[in-house]
């Protein structure tokens, strides 16, 4: 009987610390992704959070994170990546209108392979059909490669007198 109450403090204890090392691995990561001299930190707590704690409903936000950070770095297949693993892993996150959407934008503006940004564009209009990014991706999506003055409408505003 002794053992059964040892054993479930343990497991009990055991439970919240992991999820206090989630939140603390989290933060650290958080903290160091504020300044691009840490920007390596904080790639490498994200990393660690998503290994670790994988099944956190902070897990796509982790990968989000990471993502941004390869972007910043200049590394855009492996921001795409990131961006794909939110789409395959956690579908139903609500990020993933815009996890494809950045797909589209980094392969039309970073990677300038014109064909990929209008099959990722295509992509976030049929999966995500109500989304505000849906919305722009029709936009989007006739203009890719064009300059945007050939296709958006400035308008002059006349200062009152």
């Amino acid at each position: 009987m002794w053992l059964r109450i040892l054993l479930g403090l343990f497991i009990a204890g055991s439970w919240g610390c992991s999820q206090q090392g989630a939140e603390e691995l989290f933060a650290a990561g958080e903290a160091a992704a504020a300044s691009p001299a840490t920007a390596d930190q904080a790639v490498a707590h994200f990393t660690a959070f998503i290994e670790r704690f994988g099944q956190s409903p902070k897990a796509p936000e982790a990968l989000r994170k990471l993502a941004g950070l390869a972007l910043q770095q200049g590394k855009m297949q492996e921001a795409i990546g990131y961006y794909e693993r939110v789409l395959a892993e956690y579908p139903a996150s609500g990020h993933g209108d815009e996890a494809q959407f950045m797909i589209a934008f980094i392969y039309e503006e970073h990677i300038r392979d014109l064909a990929q940004a209008r099959r990722a564009y295509q992509r976030v209009i049929e999966n995500y059909p109500d989304s505000e990014l849906a919305a722009s991706a029709r936009h989007l999506l006739p203009n890719v490669g064009r300059a945007p003055q050939e296709w958006v409408q400035f308008q002059n505003k006349v200062a009152a007198p």
